[in-house]
């Protein structure tokens, strides 16, 4: 058992790797707003409030879904802890994700987990497939969004596509997931990284990852069509140019949250079916739009904590 004197140094180390982390957040999260102020400030658009509101309360459920998505992964991966904290430590490690590199994201939900008794690298495997199906989510949107591009350049493509789609359903096979966690093994000297899932529940998560892009797919579709309007029929498209965005922006590991990279394909991308001004403008309102309800949504869990613990005393 630990000595009080070990656990009260234990403590202090974490107190300190918390504010050290936050000031992180802050610093990253000013410096871009601090960069593009005089863009946010000259901002000349006026929203259609109800489509808004409504695109910011899809974003508010593709993250909590996110969350539960999460907690469904360890469950099957027998690593999970009781729900409330495994939804508040995904919460709070959203933070993680304006600091440059992904590894402050797992490190943000890693406590929680030890105090249950769950290993760290099960953790680790956990988030591997967590950032792996949240690829493959946005990955096969972007792909189907390629079937209603807008204009006739991909027509002599089409069979690729189909091609990539029935790829992408080979490649989820556990097999060749272990394959690749059997190396991550090998290299840290843990024999036992491999997953037990079989096919349908690797599809089974995968398909709910589909679902969930296709919720902040429609809730980013409606943040553009409050700003340029637009036809329902460019859904897909316009919701497969958010998911390419934030393929590019996972990838991106050293641009916090993606910034600057994720904005740029979307411009990229919603220039195709409207004027390059307006692409511009959603794509920085798109990232207000994002930050703002994430840290509505931190404070939220740490508020919930807050008056969780107070009733328990």
């Amino acid at each position: 058992m630990e000595s009080n004197g070990t656990k009260s140094k234990k403590n202090t180390i974490l107190r300190v790797i918390k504010a050290v982390f936050l000031i992180l957040v802050f610093f990253f999260l000013g410096k871009y707003f601090y960069d593009n102020w005089d863009t946010i400030k000259n901002l000349d658009i006026k929203p259609d409030i109800g489509i808004f509101i409504g695109s910011m309360l899809l974003y508010f459920a593709y993250k909590f879904t996110l969350a539960s998505l999460w907690h469904y992964i360890t469950r099957v991966y027998k690593a999970e802890i009781k729900y409330p904290d495994a939804v508040r430590s995904y919460l709070y490690s959203i933070l993680g994700k304006y600091i440059p590199g992904k590894v402050f994201m797992l490190a943000a939900r890693v406590p929680a987990y030890e105090r249950a008794g769950v290993p760290v690298r099960k953790v680790a495997v956990s988030f591997l497939l967590e950032n792996l199906c949240t690829l493959l989510g946005a990955g096969f949107l972007f792909l189907i969004s390629l079937l209603f591009f807008p204009n006739d350049v991909l027509s002599d493509y089409m069979p690729a596509v189909i091609i990539f789609i029935v790829l992408f359903f080979v490649c989820i096979h556990p097999k060749i997931l272990n394959f690749f966690l059997r190396i991550i093994g090998k290299l840290i000297k843990k024999n036992d990284m491999e997953i037990d899932f079989s096919y349908l529940q690797m599809l089974k998560i995968v398909v709910l990852f589909i679902g969930n892009w296709m919720i902040v797919g429609t809730g980013f579709y409606m943040l553009a069509s409050s700003i340029y309007p637009l036809p329902v029929s460019e859904l897909l498209f316009v919701g497969g140019v958010y998911g390419l965005s934030a393929i590019i922006g996972i990838i991106s590991i050293f641009a916090p949250s993606g910034i600057g990279v994720r904005e740029g394909i979307m411009v990229l991308g919603l220039s195709l079916i409207m004027p390059s001004e307006y692409a511009v403008i959603i794509g920085v309102v798109s990232r207000l739009w994002a930050t703002v309800a994430e840290l509505i949504l931190v404070l939220g869990a740490f508020i919930a904590e807050k008056v969780g613990g107070h009733k328990k005393k």
